[in-house]
């Protein structure tokens, strides 16, 4: 009861109203895939495919069993999500895999394949360059973006950060951090999924990868009450099946192990808990009681799974003005169904098949590039 009233007592008056951006399709790409319904419902809504993006819409009559103190935080947690769902979508086209791919599972994909420009050249120069933009957030803590930008936009301050975080980036030429921040972005973005903690920030070594999980996102799922933490995981390598089995592998164990001192979630959930920040101290400690696995709301809280794996692919035109976007767009849409047979196969394969997984498929033309420029961009080369 306490918890109740605490939650009650902390979050913003919940108003039910939503700002839904629906992908559609858009002059740059042939099929930007509508957003899958397991994606839906994590918004709270019962929309239909090609819903204008510019309409209100109320989630609250679509659950009538959401709680009043679960209402509230799903519109907390909301609002913290940085980007809209058209944000990427110059750069990246999607095509959602269908349901009927993923049968026997609780997974949802989408492949999100690098758009052309003028000249049919795959634009990997310009998502290196849009990712970078998000350096700041994915790397600094809100409550320190906030303060700075209070200072003003042209702050010192907020410039000072933006060095701190493009230092926090390894030089690595291995790096899958690229992977990382592009997995940060789509969850943000297209799931509207807020980051709840910023892991960059606690590297005490720049030049090693942060140990844990690669990113940690939360929700409200709002036909359950229950709070929702997504584990993230991001691999990167030339092979499409070495990306899947290691990043499948690498998720697996935060999902499939009950919470405990040898869990592989323990050490991330202790820094969950010591270094939440959502710039709003009340709303922080609502969420801690769901942290806590002495109190409980913890019995609320379920696992689930953000998976991105990106991997080369030679259907993209390898010489300027060979290949339409019609004519990519026919070549991913074929191997699409292949690739959701093949992550649900993983998943039941490691026993998370009964957990909620997105999955994000991304092709590029080379990883080796990416990277390479994701480098470049950053000083880092």
């Amino acid at each position: 009861m306490q918890t109740r009233l605490a939650l009650r007592a902390c979050l913003f008056a919940g108003s039910g109203v939503t700002r839904w951006a629906a992908t559609g399709t858009r002059p740059n790409a042939v099929r930007v895939g509508n957003l899958a319904p397991e994606v839906r419902s994590y918004l709270g809504l019962n929309v239909p495919l090609g819903f204008d993006m510019d309409r209100e819409v109320t989630a609250s009559h679509d659950h009538p069993h959401e709680s009043e103190e679960a209402r509230s935080l799903h519109a907390s947690l909301e609002r913290l999500a940085r980007g809209e769902p058209h944000d990427l979508g110059a750069l990246l086209n999607t095509i959602t895999i269908d349901d009927a791919v993923l049968e026997g599972t609780r997974a949802s994909c989408c492949c999100h394949f690098l758009a052309l420009d003028g000249n049919g050249r795959p634009r990997v120069n310009a998502l290196v360059q849009e990712l970078c933009t998000y350096v700041l957030q994915y790397s600094i803590p809100r409550s320190q973006i906030e303060e700075a930008y209070a200072e003003g936009e042209n702050s010192r301050s907020l410039i000072r950060l933006h060095n701190e975080a493009r230092s926090l980036f390894t030089h690595l030429a291995n790096t899958g951090e690229g992977g990382e921040l592009l997995l940060f972005a789509l969850a943000e973005s297209v799931l509207q999924l807020p980051q709840v903690i910023c892991k960059m920030s606690l590297k005490t070594n720049p030049n090693v990868h942060y140990h844990g999980s690669d990113g940690v996102h939360a929700s409200v799922d709002p036909a359950t009450n229950r709070l929702c933490l997504h584990w993230g995981e991001s691999k990167i390598y030339r092979s499409f099946a070495d990306a899947l089995r290691e990043c499948v592998a690498s998720l697996a164990p935060y999902l499939r192990e009950e919470y405990g001192d040898d869990a592989p979630q323990q050490r991330d959930m202790q820094l969950l808990r010591q270094n939440v920040d959502l710039a709003d101290a009340a709303l922080e400690d609502a969420l801690k009681t769901y942290l806590d696995p002495t109190d409980p709301q913890f019995n609320e809280l379920e696992y689930r799974g953000l998976a991105l794996v990106g991997f080369d692919c030679d259907r993209y035109p390898a010489t300027p003005n060979s290949m339409t976007l019609d004519e990519l767009n026919a070549q991913i849409s074929e191997l699409a169904p292949g690739w959701g047979r093949a992550i649900a196969s993983k998943l039941r394969e490691s026993e998370i098949d009964t957990f909620v997984v997105h999955c994000f498929f991304v092709p590029f033309p080379s990883v080796t590039a990416f990277r390479n420029e994701f480098l470049r961009s950053l000083g880092l080369a």
